[in-house]
């Protein structure tokens, strides 16, 4: 089990709800984007500084920007950023890449969880949905034939790699 499906059950919230909510409501907060950036800005207001927050990063844009803004000058959108993250009690990005490039950033809370926890959730929201056999059904298998699904980066899914054949063939 993975340490995404150990946190379980999660509520969504729009961003267009982010300034009318009172965040004291909730025992945490985890953000899933640099978009919800503006959610944070306001956790980072009394009386909401002590909810705990956990900031999920996965997208680099950011840290191309941050160097332009240095080059710049730009310190105020670099000190606005950096506070950003400060608050964040911890910052937790898929793979080990991305917080070497946001180490301008690092307030010491940069966590790495090898993963996404989407694939986890919408994993969860499709077998709420379909059953096996009734996909079985759907897609013309058999009971008795071997379904492997491969789950990772979007970019092997037209080249599935050979790295793949071997195991399946030991599992016949």
């Amino acid at each position: 089990m993975s340490l995404w499906e150990i946190i379980g059950n999660v509520s969504v919230l729009s961003a267009e709800r982010f300034i009318y909510i009172d965040w004291s409501l909730f025992d945490g907060v985890i953000a899933d984007s640099l978009e919800d950036k503006r959610a944070i800005s306001s956790l980072m207001q009394e009386p909401f500084c002590s909810v705990p927050l956990i900031w999920m990063v996965h997208e680099d844009t950011l840290a191309n920007r941050l160097q332009i803004y240095e080059s710049m000058g730009w310190e105020h959108l670099m000190f606005h950023w950096r506070a950003a993250f400060h608050r964040a009690d911890v910052v937790v990005f898929p793979d080990f890449s991305l917080p070497m490039l946001y180490s301008v950033l690092d307030t010491g809370n940069f966590f790495v969880i090898p993963g996404s926890p989407k694939d986890v959730w919408a994993a969860e929201s499709y077998s709420r949905t379909h059953s096996k056999s009734q996909l079985r059904e759907e897609y013309g298998f058999d009971k008795d034939d071997k379904l492997v699904l491969v789950v990772g980066s979007s970019f092997l899914y037209n080249k599935l790699s050979w790295d793949y054949v071997l195991p399946m063939r030991e599992m016949e």
